[in-house]
């Protein structure tokens, strides 16, 4: 499977799932249902067979009976579909879990990739988790410097006397202090980005083959 196909399975099944997970079975659709292709729908957007218990009970409701060897025909054609190594990868990748919703005979490649794809998934965590932490550093540092020029504005202001400029004074002197220890730990968080960039760059590197 391609890229390209296995991205368009994985729209497919989230736009599936949304569908069937808002709407149940009218009469209509249980009376005109083509237990085949809701089996290939489930199958293909990842929902494990077991979902034919909720669409016979709502058939059920309205006087219908669900094919249920129609449904498992369908289920496992469009379970070939989505229970691929590729396809589990992509998945992986956005740090989706598995259901148990693969066959037996399909279930070792789908983990497979899945497996493969959540160590690009963690990778990716790490790296958006150090560039946080650096862009937090950063904000803080900024916050020091608006306090210390607030301060400096408020040491000249006029109708102060000499002790209450003092104790500004100190004030900003903390306040420097406190911004200096962490201009110092700069170099140390974009050191840890950097490492975190390198390892997101090689794990996506080292799975090239499923782009």
């Amino acid at each position: 499977m391609t890229m390209k196909n296995a991205v368009l399975v994985s729209i497919v099944a989230l736009s599936l799932s949304n569908l069937s997970g808002c709407a149940n079975m009218n009469q209509a659709e249980c009376e005109t249902a083509n237990w085949r292709a809701i089996g290939y729908e489930d199958g293909v957007s990842g929902a494990r067979d077991a979902k034919f218990s909720q669409h016979r009970k709502e058939c059920s409701a309205h006087g219908v009976t669900a094919n249920i060897n129609e449904y498992l025909e369908g289920h496992v054609e469009g379970s070939k579909k989505y229970c691929t190594q590729t396809n589990g990868f992509f998945l992986g990748m956005k740090g989706q879990s598995y259901n148990r919703n693969c066959p037996e005979d399909l279930a070792p490649a789908f983990l497979y990739g899945l497996s493969d794809g959540k160590q690009i998934y963690s990778a990716q965590l790490a790296m958006n988790s150090a560039d946080d932490d650096l862009q937090r550093l950063y904000a803080r540092i900024e916050n020091f410097e608006e306090l210390i020029v607030d301060k400096n504005n408020l040491m000249i202001a006029d109708g102060l006397v000499r002790a209450e400029r003092l104790e500004i004074r100190q004030q900003i002197e903390s306040l420097e202090i406190n911004m200096l220890e962490l201009i110092e730990q700069i170099p140390q968080y974009q050191e840890e980005q950097s490492r975190a960039i390198e390892q997101y760059e090689h794990v996506k590197a080292s799975f090239a083959n499923y782009f």
